[in-house]
């Protein structure tokens, strides 16, 4: 069996706590851009969905209470929601909340690749 050999890295505590600094930094700037695209979905999904009484857009919200998991909801608790997005065999669908996140998808992957990109020198 072979002696071990000690190795010693000089400001290593120092660059781990940079390190962790940094991850906080854009861990923060991803949420930041996963609340406003949410925001630009949930905003949509009330212009779009199908209006009769005003409580389907009405109920449209964004929840960000998984967001420390990186995670943004968009919807409504409306018992006939999922009804209205679908269809039914005797109603035809009125799709507007997928719509809503199709169109706002593409501009949020890009805006958290930026973030990550930003302070590696890639465009």
């Amino acid at each position: 069996m072979a002696d071990k050999i000690p190795i010693k890295v000089n400001g290593l505590p120092e660059a781990l706590s940079k390190l962790r600094k940094y991850q906080s930094r854009k861990k923060k700037q991803i949420k930041d851009e996963l609340l406003i695209g949410g925001f630009k979905i949930e905003t949509l999904a009330k212009q779009t969905a199908p209006y009769e009484t005003g409580r389907l857009s009405g109920s449209i919200t964004t929840d960000d209470s998984d967001i420390s998991l990186l995670v943004v909801r968009v919807g409504t608790s409306v018992k006939y929601a999922p009804f209205q997005e679908f269809g039914t065999r005797f109603m035809s669908a009125q799709p507007y909340l997928y719509p809503s996140f199709f169109s706002y998808e593409n501009e949020i992957v890009k805006a958290i690749g930026r973030v990550l990109r930003k302070d590696i020198g890639l465009k």
